[in-house]
């Protein structure tokens, strides 16, 4: 059990999610391809892709970041002993934390599940694409369909759940080119409406999350033959001076 602050929400979805190591590498692998460089993961959370990242990019300088305290404590715990990975606190509508770690330093930026935790999310986004190098990237992902927003997302501190309408603007804002964008977990509609809109429970359901784990690698030829149209979530390829990547 990673020590928290009791007050921090949403941690135990955190946890569970963390076990469900099939989901965990098939989200990773739909961002995967627009990572390379030096790359920034935007809350990093108990380190369940950060991990991942450091398995994958031995020699890659990572940076990883949370607005926790708790979090980056334990991050820097794990891997003080690893000279190509740093941390820093992060909140993503503080101008001062972008400042301490500097602008303009990254390839590429992680942020899977973040920005609907900001508030200011536009601020967020114009932040992340000054901190990108030339011709960056920074692939999100982020809940979608404002109908399935519930007691769930309230009690992990979702401030939103974006259409893809929305998202697009509020990318054109902030002066990324969209490279592609698609929809991811389809199946995951049914049980996000049916335990946080019908039965109103504050909690991913455990057993839920274990079947959906047994059947990921279904679920990944489905959705790759029926084109990823529809899904639980939104994964968006952004650039800063365009160039193109092909995502698996």
């Amino acid at each position: 059990m990673i020590d928290i602050d009791e007050n921090y929400t949403g941690h135990e979805n955190l946890e569970a999610i963390s076990y469900s190591h099939r989901f965990n590498k098939w989200m990773y692998g739909e961002v995967l391809p627009g990572l390379y460089g030096d790359i920034l993961e935007v809350g990093s959370g108990i380190g369940t892709f950060s991990e991942i990242l450091a398995n994958d990019f031995p020699n890659s300088c990572l940076t990883l970041t949370d607005v926790s305290d708790k979090y980056i404590e334990n991050l820097k715990k794990k891997y003080q002993n690893n000279k190509n990975i740093t941390i820093h606190k992060l909140n993503l509508n503080n101008h001062t934390d972008y400042e301490r770690i500097g602008y303009g330093q990254f390839d590429s930026i992680m942020a899977i599940n973040v920005l609907e935790h900001v508030e200011n999310d536009e601020f967020a986004l114009a932040q992340l694409y000054n901190m990108l190098k030339d011709k960056g990237t920074l692939v999100v992902l982020v809940p979608c369909h404002k109908v399935l927003y519930n007691v769930i997302d309230k009690n992990i501190g979702h401030f939103r759940r974006y259409t893809k309408k929305d998202l697009e603007n509020k990318i054109s804002k902030s002066g990324f080119d969209i490279d592609r964008m698609f929809y991811f977990n389809a199946i995951g509609i049914i049980g996000w409406y049916l335990n946080g809109n019908l039965f109103k429970k504050s909690q991913v359901n455990g057993n839920g999350l274990k079947v959906l784990d047994i059947l990921v690698p279904l679920l990944k030829r489905t959705e790759r033959i029926a084109g990823k149209r529809v899904g639980l979530s939104l994964v968006g390829y952004l650039m800063k001076g365009y160039q193109n990547i092909k995502p698996a």
